[in-house]
């Protein structure tokens, strides 16, 4: 029970990924703040508490107690699991969705390289896509909080396939 609530626990470090390419990729934010407080404080509470419901084990009471210098809870297993896997699928899906939907209205990925700043400037309302469109920056930001809840969407998806 305790492992499962804490593999879970440590995937949602991946949500902090989105953050880290809009600074160090400098394109428009993939999951806005508020969309990722309705994961931390919507979706993933009440699984997080049903996994403190779970059944006990039957033979817990039998086994011996675990030895805290060998028998970690938090193990290279439970670490590469909850990271290597069910954090990277959850980013996979996020960044899958947002990249289409971004692509699919013009903005190929390559052209998102170095354009936060003028997608964030209120004052360029013709920013121009991957193939020559003008964009205004109220019609950027409808495609960025599009964007916001596909990549929100896609994680809960996830979120639900990983129960």
């Amino acid at each position: 029970i305790v492992r499962n609530t804490i593999a879970y626990t440590l995937t949602s470090i991946f949500r902090n990924l989105p953050f880290l390419l809009f600074i160090l990729a400098d394109i428009p934010l993939p999951l806005g703040t508020v969309t990722i407080l309705c994961i931390d404080l919507g979706t993933d509470m009440l699984p997080a508490i049903s996994m403190a419901y779970e059944e006990a084990e039957s033979d817990i009471m039998k086994r011996m107690p675990r030895n805290p210098f060998t028998d970690k809870l938090v193990n290279e297993r439970l670490i590469s699991v909850a990271y290597g896997m069910i954090g990277m699928i959850q980013a996979s899906a996020g960044f899958f969705v947002y990249f289409v939907i971004l692509g699919e209205n013009g903005f190929l990925p390559g052209r998102l390289l170095g354009l936060r700043r003028e997608w964030d400037s209120k004052a360029v309302n013709d920013l121009e896509d991957s193939y020559g469109q003008e964009w205004t920056y109220r019609d950027r930001k409808i495609l960025e909080y599009t964007c916001h809840t596909a990549f929100f969407v896609s994680i809960v998806v996830v979120q639900w396939a990983d129960l």
